[in-house]
């Protein structure tokens, strides 16, 4: 029988329920995006803090990016305008400390953090027993809370900058599985540190025991051991504590429907936390106005007068008219030299049109000039023929007489050059001397004659032609 229309299967509709929130281009071009990367030589431990810390950050922030040695902070400003990215985070090291700057994209400020401690995420989750890292659970940006305070300028300025780094939620229209994470920012006004903590939320069910619980989870407990499931319930070692107690503190009421097992609509549940890490204890250092330059609008080491800041004012803005001076003057001398290489161009196509037309005009003349002599001498030769035998003979020659002699005449040289003679092979080539004077043969044989001296040593003689006397003798017939 077959299956009937309109219903899916099981594959289908767990596809469904896994696939993924669609974010639209106007949305995701509207979301913060990041660059998270190293400065300079920072060694294998920094590097995996900032692959921990891109992790933070995803899904808007690029994962996978690559860092050459030769980089300069340019090349990422010119790349970031295209991909939306708003926010730098930059990692570097000195023999002091390692630092952080949060640079917002293009026009600042640059904030710029200490980092007094830090654990990476394998750390964290070394010492948990049942560590709950999912792949899924980086598809959606995390959640940020904050009690960072608003009190003097600079801590407003870490707030805002702090808030600007994660998307926006708004408490209308956000689903709840879409919330998987979430980034802690606390603010110790003792200290005047931050710590960063990085979790995930998972939503219980509350008011159910914890034997209840495991039987609800996909992967039921081994039953082996009970004759009957009341023992499961009021076993000894089945415990109806929990290792956290839910209370006040972290009970809500859900109105959506959850993916969690046991999470019923419109009920109250409790929300758990888990740190996936990584830790990080920042203290801000100093603030700039503008990217990685301008004025200090805050230093937590270094205190300067009004006098001072003045100075360093002018300094920097004559710095910069000296600057704008030298670029425009490289402009006026880049176009400069272009307008001379399009002059230069423009005078040697001239140039080059007029050789071509002066080399047509030369050959149309020596053609016309090779041309004119050949039929002044082919009709002159004709006219004194024609006059030669009117005289001899008496009377007009016929006309069809001269006119085929211009046609068998050849004019100009011919453009095919002589065949070369075959040489016969049948005659022999005798010895010729260039003089027959005996005098001059005698001294032309004396050249090639050679003189054998029996006095010669062995060690000079002449060697002799061993294997050519050989063949020679291997050749000769046999007296018969």
């Amino acid at each position: 029988m077959g299956r009937k229309k309109g219903k899916k299967g099981k594959a289908a509709r767990n596809a469904l329920k896994n696939q993924t929130v669609d974010v639209s281009e106007e949305a995701y071009a509207k979301a913060p995006h990041s660059f998270v990367f190293q400065r300079g030589h920072v060694g294998k431990t920094v590097k995996e803090l900032v692959r921990d810390v891109r992790k933070i950050l995803e899904p808007f922030t690029a994962a996978n990016l690559k860092v050459r040695r030769k980089s300069v902070m340019k090349d990422f400003l010119t790349v970031a305008g295209p991909l939306n990215v708003s926010h730098f985070i930059v990692f570097s090291k000195t023999d002091i400390a390692i630092y952080m700057k949060l640079i917002c994209v293009p026009r600042g400020p640059t904030l710029t953090f200490k980092v007094n401690e830090f654990s990476l995420a394998r750390d964290v989750l070394s010492f948990q027993k049942h560590p709950d890292v999912d792949s899924k659970m980086f598809m959606n940006h995390a959640v940020m809370v904050t009690n960072l305070p608003s009190d003097s300028m600079e801590n407003k300025l870490m707030n805002i900058s702090f808030k600007n780094v994660f998307p926006s939620i708004n408490p209308n229209t956000v689903k709840i599985n879409d919330m998987r994470r979430s980034v802690l920012v606390n603010y110790d006004p003792e200290t005047k540190c931050i710590d960063i903590r990085h979790y995930t939320m998972k939503v219980v069910p509350t008011g159910v025991s914890r034997t209840v619980k495991k039987l609800m989870r996909s992967k039921l407990p081994n039953l082996g051991g009970h004759s009957d499931i009341a023992d499961v319930f009021l076993g000894k070692n089945m415990s109806d504590s929990e290792g956290e107690q839910d209370g006040p503190h972290n009970q809500v009421t859900v109105t959506q429907k959850v993916k969690d097992r046991g999470v019923a609509k419109n009920a109250v549940n409790a929300i758990r936390l888990k740190e996936i890490g990584p830790r990080l204890t920042l203290q801000l250092v100093k603030i700039e106005e503008g990217f990685e330059s301008g004025d200090i609008l805050y230093h937590s080491l270094v205190k300067k007068t009004p006098e001072e800041i003045e100075a360093l004012k002018e300094k920097r803005q004559n710095k910069q008219k000296v600057k704008q001076a030298r670029k425009q003057r490289q402009e006026a001398n880049i176009k400069k030299k272009k307008e001379a290489k399009d002059e230069h161009i423009k005078k040697s196509l001239e140039g080059m049109k007029k050789k071509k037309e002066q080399e047509v005009k030369n050959e149309e003349d020596n053609d016309e000039s090779d041309r004119e002599p050949e039929t002044n001498i082919n009709e002159q030769s004709d006219d004194d023929d024609r006059e030669y035998y009117k005289q001899e003979v008496g009377q007009e020659p016929e006309p069809e007489m001269f006119s085929q002699s211009t046609k068998r005449k050849r004019t100009g040289e011919s453009k095919a050059e002589p065949k070369p003679k075959r040489r016969r092979h049948d005659k022999v080539i005798p010895k010729k001397f260039h003089s027959r004077d005996a005098d001059t043969q005698k001294t032309q044989k004396k050249k090639f004659s050679v003189k054998f001296n029996p006095k010669q040593s062995r060690a000079n003689k002449p060697k002799k032609n061993v294997a050519g006397f050989k063949k020679m003798k291997k050749h000769q017939f046999k007296p018969k």
